[in-house]
């Protein structure tokens, strides 16, 4: 099975003068970026997953703890679903949290096709600790897709408003998935992080970006009808 297509001139820049350097000095490898090692360690993961395996091992356990809708064993079952030499990746971002944890993340987004020839996108994060890349949160629209079908939403009438709208919002954009809906905090000119979005004309990059400069209180609150991306911390 091919490798998904990662390799950027840059890093095969770099592959090529690291050799160079090494021919001429014998000097080891340089350490690889964390880029470099979460596209290498995820099309590894990938290609694993072709033959799913039922226990943890081929996932971060804070991962599983954190982010609890879907296992270690969903998440290689709908990878497989993936035909892996159609994968694409679209964009690449460090991340310094995810959710309410911080630490080295590294997030790839794909563009995909199942093994039945339909688009699917895609959404890892990875977690370096210690040196060592593991797989720490991966969802695909098949896999939101089947867990709103499994989880219907109750009436309207039953939720509270900043649920209703949180529901919409990760309904239309799915990485934003990873962030939670705020509960008890004022939207104030302290913590709104950004400003007020429509539900359907967000920037996912742009809130990813609010995100990373808030830290892992970041949240979605609601004002009116539209989304208040807050950062709880920053409150007088």
């Amino acid at each position: 099975m091919n490798a998904f297509k990662v390799i950027t001139l840059t890093a095969k820049t770099r592959l090529v003068a690291g050799l160079f350097l090494l021919a001429l000095g014998g000097c080891s490898d340089p350490k690889p970026s964390l880029e470099d090692a979460a596209l290498t360690y995820l099309n590894q993961w990938f290609v694993k997953s072709s033959e799913p395996v039922e226990d943890d091992s081929r996932c971060h356990g804070l991962g599983l703890l954190k982010h609890p809708e879907f296992s270690c064993l969903d998440m290689q079952t709908y990878a497989a679903n993936i035909n892996n030499d159609t994968r694409h990746v679209v964009a690449t971002r460090p991340r310094e949290c995810m959710m309410n944890l911080c630490g080295d993340f590294f997030e790839i987004e794909l563009e995909s096709l199942d093994h039945a020839g339909n688009p699917v996108k895609e959404t890892a994060v990875l977690k370096r600790d210690e040196g060592q890349i593991r797989l720490y949160w991966y969802r695909s629209e098949q896999m939101l897709e089947a867990y709103r079908a499994a989880n219907p939403r109750p009436d309207k009438e039953t939720k509270d408003p900043e649920q209703v709208a949180y529901d919409e919002i990760t309904a239309r954009y799915p990485l934003l998935y990873q962030y939670p809906p705020c509960y008890g905090v004022r939207a104030t000119t302290s913590t709104l992080a950004g400003k007020l979005l429509k539900r359907d004309e967000i920037d996912v990059d742009a809130v990813t970006a609010m995100a990373d400069q808030c830290g892992a209180s970041f949240c979605f609150g609601l004002v009116g009808q539209k989304i208040a991306p807050l950062c709880p911390d920053n409150a007088d």
